[in-house]
């Protein structure tokens, strides 16, 4: 968390982060809130909690890193919910689509940067019937995911980062906080590095033809956003909805929101900015006619 700018509302998440690990309670309630914790203790360094979501059936057994920016992730993504889609205007649109895609097949989420899991958790709480792609470039934040993912099969994790091309990355600066890990491209006689898969690479292996259904895409990748929409983004507009998080505040004077800006401004799409996220919104799909297919 470079250049982290101290804000009431970061304030009060991290105080949150600490009262949810010591003393399970918490300064403020989430709104709405869906989801209710409970702490089952603590072993070599890791937090275990339960989550429920409390409009359905949902739980998950997760692990947090103690001490760690996990927290700051688990404030943001549980409590106040970052990701929840109600915000908008046009959530009965999305609902919407949610059903008819889930009646006809799977609808897909791909969560890029999806650091240990919680956001790819978060979606599997609220749009249950979806298959969750989850890709984190890190091999400590990725076994950790690996943990809270556990055995169902509604996940699947990829070892890698995401670029604009099939490439090799390496992590620039691996002493930063868990959730604010950068990469970068790898020099070509560079050793060690994970793989850059492409969004098309992914969406190949879970093609319309088997009955996936482009849903949303979440990124978050540190400021790698200016390489991955460099180039090769037709498949931007076969999201629904693109929730990213831009990084112009962590690395200023350097533009890394301009190729996103370029790409959107193109397209048919509203542009929603809410909290630190940018909802990218395709327009051709009102909901009437999703209701009325």
């Amino acid at each position: 968390m470079k250049n982290w700018i101290p804000t009431p509302r970061k304030i009060v998440q991290l105080l949150n982060g600490f009262l949810l690990s010591t003393v399970n309670a918490k300064i403020v309630r989430a709104f709405p809130e869906t989801f209710s914790y409970r702490k089952n203790g603590a072993r070599e360094g890791m937090d275990r909690l339960t989550v429920a979501n409390n409009l359905n059936d949902c739980k998950s057994d997760i692990v947090l890193r103690s001490a760690t920016s996990d927290w700051f992730t688990f404030d943001q993504i549980f409590i106040h919910e970052d990701y929840n889609l109600k915000a908008l205007k046009r959530y009965p649109e999305f609902e919407a689509l949610y059903k008819k895609y889930a009646s006809e097949g799977t609808p897909l989420i791909l969560d890029l940067g999806a650091n240990i899991g919680l956001s790819g958790l978060y979606f599997r709480h609220i749009w249950p019937g979806s298959k969750i792609v989850a890709v984190e470039p890190s091999e400590d934040n990725f076994s950790v995911l690996r943990q809270n993912f556990g055995s169902d099969a509604a996940f699947d994790a990829v070892l890698a980062g995401v670029a604009s091309r099939p490439s090799k990355l390496v992590l620039t600066d691996p002493s930063v906080e868990k959730n604010a890990f950068t990469t970068t491209m790898a020099e070509p006689d560079g050793e060690g590095g994970v793989q850059g898969v492409t969004v098309p690479e992914i969406l190949a292996r879970y093609p319309r033809s088997k009955g996936y259904f482009p849903f949303i895409v979440k990124i978050d990748i540190e400021g790698f956003e200016s390489e991955l929409f460099s180039d090769n983004t037709d498949w931007v507009d076969e999201f629904p909805v693109l929730i990213i998080e831009m990084h112009d505040w962590l690395f200023p004077g350097q533009r890394t929101s301009s190729n996103f800006l370029k790409t959107v401004s193109r397209l048919d799409r509203d542009f929603v900015y809410l909290g630190e996220n940018v909802f990218s919104i395709r327009n051709d799909r009102p909901v009437a006619a999703v209701q009325n297919p």
